[in-house]
Order: C-alpha cells, then sequence, then structure tokens
C-alpha cells in the first residue's frame, strides 16, 4: 500500500512538473508569435521601396552609361 501511494506521489510531482513546462512553452511561444507579428509601419515601407527603386535605377544608369 505505501509502494502505492508513493508511485501516485512521484506521478503526480512528474505531471505537474510537465504542467508547469507545458505553461512555459506555451508562455515562449506566445513571446515568439509577438516578436514575428512586429512589422514596420508604412512609413518604414515606402522608404524601403524608394531607396531599392533609387539603387536600382543608379545601378541600372552606371551599367549602361560604361562604354
Amino acid at each position: 500500500m505505501a509502494n502505492d501511494q508513493e508511485r501516485i506521489a512521484s506521478l503526480e510531482a512528474r505531471t505537474n512538473g510537465h504542467d508547469k513546462a507545458i505553461e512555459d512553452m506555451a508562455t515562449d511561444i506566445k513571446d515568439i508569435k509577438d516578436n514575428l507579428l512586429k512589422r514596420p509601419s508604412w512609413a518604414v515601407s515606402i522608404i524601403i521601396s524608394l531607396l531599392i527603386a533609387i539603387c536600382t535605377g543608379l545601378t541600372v544608369f552606371v551599367a549602361t552609361a560604361i562604354k
């Protein structure tokens, strides 16, 4: 009887440990999702697009201007 109670207590302790680990993982996953969902504002997106267009135009200009 004592052996069964020790086994039950051991299983309960393991279950509590697993529950804690699952809660920690859920919190970590939520933090990762929050970090991944952060996006730049529209102004930053437009500025980056303009800079890429300017760089592309200058690259084409320099490449075609060489004779």
